[in-house]
């Protein structure tokens, strides 16, 4: 009697090479991070555009807009319809995150080995802006999720991946080339569909290219202690996960409002490199480094006023007079004040330019405000000078007088 082979399970084919058990093992730990390490469950807030999309969570009409793209908001008003928890929000993008890491593993195994794709799947389990983006509602995590796993699968996958990826998070297409040819073609039509929805790009305008004030936030990509990627360059394909990080940093260095959201693929591929290393104890110290960042960053996650900027700041007077204030925000027409952009390209004449920093460019949030604290602390060197003190309470402002590093 001749036997057959039984049929291989899909579930085996989507994560090989790598045992389904292995497989299951990164996708829960990656989940506990996520969901049991770095929420503070009463400082969780939706602000800026993330807001939009817990609005269509509670059932609210938001407008199509690349603020609020239309299938990610179609996807939490359906979320919506089984729960008006907000904390499903952050279940919902935690277990997309999770399997994010889960596809990194997959993809880093198939392109160098079956041990560095365990050694990712461990090390982004604790990247922390990829672990703190998982807990967001904002269109960063879902899209990247998919961008990930179109690498990791290829073929006639790439192209429906690429696609859904694209609609959510229309700079992706950029990155589609390191998919191939399919993934450009499907993140043509995910372009496509939001053109036919009447979606413009208001990013893409004469002077919004900032590459001359974001080349060297390579701090972006994540911790430090992925530096020591650079010792796995040793084989080609290595060096192509070294090349995708690069790329991945100067397409999103070219936009005025570069940060970490933008940055997660390339600090992905960078923990592959570290995975790829020949010596176990590199990615072992990785791994601790990387969990002491999550664990601050998880200090800060949504971090109330604790009250540092306003002791800081407790013997300075009112900032001096005749001083022009910037904002760290990128150049926006019709601005109240001036950005530290026009700053930096000579565009503003004083002896004194001034920048106000508050306890909200410490605390992460979906806003941003933390890397644009960052990139002005990169730039400039500051030296305090004054502090606004609210009589009637409020956050304390403190400002820096700026002179420009380069």
């Amino acid at each position: 009697m001749k036997c057959h082979d039984s049929p291989t399970p899909l579930y085996h084919l989507l994560v090989k090479p790598i045992r389904p058990s292995h497989a299951l093992a990164i996708f829960l730990s990656a989940l506990v991070v996520r969901l049991g390490w770095m929420p503070t469950w009463p400082r969780l807030v939706f602000e800026g555009h993330e807001s939009l999309y817990r609005d269509a969570f509670v059932g609210l009409s938001v407008r199509a807009s690349t603020q609020a793209y239309p299938l990610l908001a179609g996807i939490y008003s359906m979320l919506g319809q089984l729960t008006q928890d907000e904390r499903a929000l952050v279940a919902f993008s935690s277990v997309v995150g999770a399997l994010g890491v889960l596809g990194a593993a997959v993809w880093v195994g198939r392109t160098i080995s079956v041990t560095a794709g365990l050694w990712t799947g461990v090390l982004v389990s604790l990247l922390p802006e990829h672990v703190a983006w998982s807990t967001s509602a904002y269109n960063v995590i879902l899209p990247q999720t998919l961008f990930i796993w179109a690498l990791a699968l290829r073929g006639r996958w790439s192209f429906l991946l690429c696609a859904f990826a694209v609609s959510m998070r229309a700079e992706l297409l950029l990155l589609a080339p390191l998919v191939g040819l399919r993934g450009v073609l499907g993140g043509l039509a995910g372009v496509g569909f939001l053109l036919s929805l009447g979606i413009d790009f208001p990013q893409v305008r004469p002077g919004g290219l900032a590459f001359d004030i974001n080349w060297p936030m390579l701090n972006y990509l994540g911790p430090p202690v992925l530096c020591l990627s650079l010792v796995a360059l040793r084989s080609k394909p290595a060096w192509k996960l070294f090349l995708f990080a690069a790329w991945v940093h100067a397409i999103g260095a070219a936009f005025d409002d570069y940060g970490a959201r933008h940055a997660l693929l390339g600090g992905v591929a960078l923990c592959g490199l570290v995975g790829s290393a020949r010596t176990v104890w590199i990615p072992m110290f990785a791994v601790v480094s990387l969990g002491m960042h999550t664990v601050e960053l998880a200090r800060v996650w949504h971090a109330p006023d604790d009250g540092a900027v306003a002791t800081e700041a407790q013997e300075l007077g009112a900032p001096p007079e005749g001083c022009v204030e910037v904002t760290d925000e990128p150049y926006v027409p019709g601005q109240a004040l001036p950005s530290h952009v026009r700053y930096f390209r000579n565009d503003i004449e004083a002896d004194c330019v001034i920048w106000g920093e508050e306890f909200w460019h410490r605390s992460w949030s979906s806003r941003g405000l933390m890397d644009r604290a960052k990139r002005m602390r990169m730039l400039y060197d500051m030296e305090a000078v004054g502090a606004l003190k609210p009589v009637a309470g409020g956050p304390v402002r403190m400002y820096h007088r700026l002179e420009k590093r380069w």
